[in-house]
C-alpha cells in the first residue's frame, strides 16, 4: 500500500509541475521579437556610471591564471557585455561609456553589478546610472546594494527611432 502511495504522490507533484510548466509557457507572448531581429538604433549614445564607493575586484569571484583581471564593475546592455575602463574605480568618479552601445527599437535593458571593498561591508552602496541619447537623459536611476553586498541590478527602457534616422517617410 505504501508503494502505491509513494506512486500516487509521485504523479501528483511531477503531474503538477508539468501541468504549470505548460500552462506558462502557454501563456508568454508569442508577438515579441527576438533581441537580434529588431532594429539596432543609431545615435549619439553616452552611459554614465557614478559609483558611491570605490570599486574593488570581487574576493569571492572565480579568477581564473590567464583571464584579464576584471576592474570589479560588469556592465551589459541586453546580455552584450561593454568595455569598461581597466583603470582604478573611484567613489564619485564618472565612468563614461560611447563603445558598444547598441540598443534596439523598444524594450532595452542595462544590467550593473560592482563590488564594493570589504572595509565597507557595514554600509549601503549606489551606482548613479545615467543613459543619454543626444545629450538628454533616457534613464537617471540608481541602483542599490545593502550592508556592503554586491551592488547589482538591471534598469529597463524603452526606445524609439528618431524622425531623421527613420527612412521610411
Amino acid at each position: 500500500m505504501r508503494f502505491l502511495l509513494c506512486i500516487l504522490i509521485w504523479i501528483f507533484f511531477v503531474g503538477g509541475l508539468w501541468a504549470y510548466t505548460a500552462q506558462r509557457d502557454a501563456s508568454l507572448p508569442k508577438g515579441t521579437a527576438p533581441v537580434a531581429d529588431r532594429d539596432v538604433l543609431t545615435g549619439e549614445y553616452v552611459l554614465e556610471i557614478t559609483p558611491g564607493f570605490s570599486i574593488d575586484k570581487d574576493p569571492f569571484a572565480l579568477s581564473l591564471d590567464d583571464a584579464p583581471q576584471s576592474p570589479g564593475l560588469e556592465v551589459r546592455l541586453n546580455g552584450q557585455a561593454l568595455t569598461v575602463g581597466s583603470g582604478e574605480i573611484s567613489r564619485g568618479k564618472v565612468i563614461r561609456i560611447t563603445e558598444g552601445l547598441t540598443p534596439t527599437a523598444g524594450f532595452n535593458e542595462f544590467y550593473v553589478q560592482a563590488s564594493p571593498p570589504m572595509s565597507e561591508t557595514h554600509l549601503d552602496h549606489g551606482l548613479k546610472i545615467r543613459f543619454l541619447d543626444r545629450g538628454s537623459p533616457v534613464i537617471d536611476q540608481t541602483v542599490w546594494g545593502s550592508r556592503g553586498a554586491l551592488v547589482a541590478g538591471t534598469v529597463s527602457f524603452s526606445l524609439t527611432a528618431h524622425k531623421e534616422d527613420n527612412h521610411d517617410h
